[in-house]
């Protein structure tokens, strides 16, 4: 109990072991005497799962109120899941998804671009299509063949040890069968490849259970498998994709395309090919493949944008759409799918009844193309290039036989697409896919994208909101710069040697609390009241401590959550801990020794106290100084993302605006009614504008005036007298005077309350935007 409660506790569960609606048959649901402890330390469940037991594990989940991480969270979206979800009773549901659901609050997004950058995936796949099975089992291994040339010169360079590895899926019409993948095997021994060379991974059959794959003494080049690889399997070295269906089959290769796109080494390799992965497949309708290659892309974190089909006599055009039309996907020349298979072998006839997908493979064209390859080792590289140059000489175009200098043809075709992947990404990096937010246009078909009106659009390109800037002077190590001041920075000197420690603790066994960093600001912890499970928890743990290993425990549970102040030294908390403790008489004592948390929440409050005091006075001493300066900056993006939006107001900003409470509402209603206003904007906390200083403040309006001034208003409804709004008013002068005479700031509360000084209420707030 003291590990769960007091240590940080990683669980990894399934969605299987928990998605349900009964305790019959799952194990979660069901009485659990090795938990019936926490269900006495946590009493009566607040939020009490249906048909749960209350020393179920899933209940004791449930009243710990746990983050909860879900993984391909896009599997997660039924009925059931949601409910699971919400019986978890979690803090926070952090999503892990390729393919976020539209409308979805993405809070971090990693694109191909980012990864490639990083050299952590072999990126774009390049899809090759051909006229049989036969066609694709030959290139394939003529193309990993050569790829494992590659592989030796990379080596020789850079000392890196990599050998390809060939996935072959067949795909038998009924349930996995061992016979089928071992006659493949037995027919790719018969044509020449080394037995030890190949092993299977199906459902029923593993040859790979205790294989190193990475390891140079691992001889194994060739996978045969169906879907047995699609989760939990990840090798590297894997490069190629084979599927071995029949032209007239479904191809499906969305659920293990994933397999083959790790780089190597996570390193970036001097030989283009081995930085990229391959397709191959043999499919009448390539449109279907192509939407199957997508949708394994999108499992997989990837879109349509990071594939390329590779064609003998042109490059193919980079989709724009989800799924590529037909058009997009023909050679430009013949008409037909990219990558034709060889021009002088007829498509292999199709058998109507047989028992799997291996019964149209050619195995004397397989045997002699194996055999000219040099039994599994492909022609150098030079000679493949040399034959496929004197082939396309001859003939003005290159000849599909394969074996004899295709690989060569299909990696030239791959290495030209990855340059035109390169210059794709670049031109997005540089803002051509991207909003002015700096999103790429895949995050923003997810989101809820509201763009400015037309009319305003010169208005956001050409306005720089003004915001303060800490200014870094030039030395022998640093160039003279400016920074955007945080309020961190002007934590600047504190210390707390000599500071007040006069705190009230009288009250502290009533007010047992907990500090955590869900909503912090500026990365301060906050105070969150404990659940009475946890209170009655810390009572009875410390009423059985002798006195001396209570104050121990005492100063170590206060040294513990005040640690979390970065802006200050060990010792001299340690030090200001030690002062508080000794000046204490034996009543405060003992109501530190029964609640350290509550105590160590009023030493906090008192710190940051301080804390705050010393960055108001930092602020104004280097705003006197000019080591503070205020900068054109911060310039409206181009579209905005609220959770909930209203476009009811005329002369917003943009063509809906984050909705809005009454009183916003009702200055909102006024400024409509002003001929002088341009426009109105409805600032987003922690995503627009903000005011830098001692505080980080988001205004909630921002306005325009037609003669060009830009007023920022903050609402406080019935909010009367505290220190954040007198902080908020202090910091709003500062700017405004900071910033020039085109810039305006109030606080504004409504009419009949009594404003705070140097605030309005809503009817003086209009005579005096009307005089702007």
């Amino acid at each position: 109990i003291t590990a769960v409660t007091e240590q940080l506790s990683i669980m990894v569960l399934s969605y299987d072991s928990f998605r349900g609606r009964g305790k019959e048959g799952l194990k979660a649901y069901q009485e659990n005497s090795n938990l019936a402890e926490f269900a006495k330390m946590l009493g009566k469940p607040e939020l009490p799962i249906e048909k749960a037991e209350e020393s179920a594990l899933f209940q004791v989940i449930n009243q710990l109120q746990p983050l909860v991480i879900v993984d391909e969270s896009h599997h997660a979206r039924s009925e059931l899941s949601l409910e699971m979800l919400t019986n978890f009773n979690p803090c926070f549901v952090l999503d892990l998804t390729a393919t976020p659901r539209k409308d979805s609050n993405i809070i971090s997004y990693v694109d191909a671009v980012q990864l490639k950058a990083e050299s952590m995936v072999k990126l774009p796949v390049i899809v090759y299509n051909r006229n049989s099975q036969t066609d694709v089992l030959i290139d394939a291994i003529d193309l990993r063949n050569r790829l494992e040339e590659y592989a030796d010169e990379e080596m020789k360079a850079t000392g890196r040890y990599i050998r390809p590895i060939a996935l072959f899926q067949a795909q038998p019409k009924g349930k996995e069968d061992a016979t089928t993948f071992s006659l493949l095997k037995n027919r790719l021994v018969d044509a020449g490849i080394p037995e030890e060379q190949i092993a299977i991974r199906t459902g029923d059959v593993n040859e790979l259970k205790n294989v190193n794959l990475l390891s140079r003494d691992c001889p194994i080049r060739y996978i045969i498998t169906v879907n047995a690889l699609k989760e939990g399997w990840d090798c590297p070295f894997a490069y190629i994709l084979a599927s071995l269906a029949n032209r007239t089959s479904l191809v499906d290769v969305e659920q293990i395309l994933g397999r083959i796109l790790r780089l190597p080494n996570t390193t970036k390799n001097t030989q283009a090919a081995l930085n990229l992965s391959y397709v191959l497949t043999s499919s009448n309708d390539f449109d279907s493949t192509v939407r199957q290659i997508i949708r394994g892309l999108n499992s997989a974190g990837f879109s349509a944008r990071d594939y390329r089909t590779a064609e003998r006599l042109a490059p193919q055009p980079v989709p724009t759409e989800e799924e590529p039309t037909q058009t997009e996907l023909q050679d430009p020349a013949s008409g037909t799918d990219a990558v034709p298979g060889p021009a002088d072998t007829p498509p292999e006839p199709q058998t109507a009844e047989t028992d799997d997908d291996l019964a149209n493979l050619d195995d004397s064209r397989l045997r002699e193309a194996i055999s000219q390859m040099g039994n599994g080792s492909s022609n150098k590289s030079g000679q493949g290039e040399q034959s496929g140059q004197e082939e396309l000489s001859e003939h003005g175009e290159e000849s599909n036989q394969s074996g004899s200098g295709n690989a060569s043809q299909m990696i030239r075709d791959a290495e030209k697409a990855d340059q035109e992947y390169q210059q794709a990404s670049s031109q997005n990096q540089n803002g051509n896919n991207q909003g002015l937010n700096g999103e790429s246009s895949e995050v923003q078909e997810k989101m809820v994208n509201i763009r400015v009106q037309p009319q305003f659009e010169n208005d956001i390109r050409t306005i720089r909101i003004p915001q303060f800037f800490e200014v870094i002077p030039e030395s022998l190590f640093t160039e003279g710069s400016h920074v955007l001041l945080e309020k961190e920075h002007l934590y600047e000197g504190f210390t707390l040697k000599g500071k007040a420690y006069d705190i009230d603790f009288d009250t502290a066994d009533d007010e047992i609390a907990q500090i955590d960093v869900l909503e912090n600001e500026g990365g301060l912890p906050k105070v969150f009241k404990l659940s009475s499970a946890d209170q009655r928890y810390f009572k009875e743990h410390f009423s059985k401590l002798p006195a001396e290993a209570k104050q121990r425990q005492s100063k170590a549970i206060i040294l513990k959550y005040l640690n979390r102040l970065d802006c200050l030294r060990t010792g001299d908390l340690e030090d200001y801990v030690d002062l508080i403790i000794r000046h204490m008489d034996k009543e405060q004592l003992g109501a530190i020794e029964k609640s350290p948390v509550a105590c160590a929440v009023k030493i906090q409050k008192k710190i940051e106290s301080l804390l705050e005091q010393h960055a108001i006075a930092t602020f104004h001493q280097w705003l006197e100084t000019d080591r503070i300066q205020c900068l054109s900056s911060y310039q409206l993006p181009e579209y905005i993302h609220p959770k909930n939006t209203t476009d009811l107001f005329g002369k917003s900003l943009y063509k809906a605006e984050e909705s809005m409470d009454n009183l916003e509402k009702d200055i909102v209603m006024e400024l409509t009614a002003l001929d002088n206003i341009r426009w109105w904007h409805r600032n987003i906390s922690k995503q627009g504008f903000r005011i830098n200083g001692f505080i980080n403040h988001y205004p909630d309006i921002m306005v325009r005036t037609n003669s060009g001034k830009l007023i920022l208003l903050e609402p406080k409804g019935g909010h009367l007298d505290n220190s954040d709004s007198r902080a908020k008013i202090e910091l709003g002068n500062a700017w405004r005077h900071a910033a020039g005479k085109q810039y305006r700031y109030y606080m504004v509360f409504a009419n009949g309350v009594n404003p705070l000084d140097g605030a309005l209420n809503v009817k003086d707030l209009v005579s005096t935007l009307k005089e702007l």
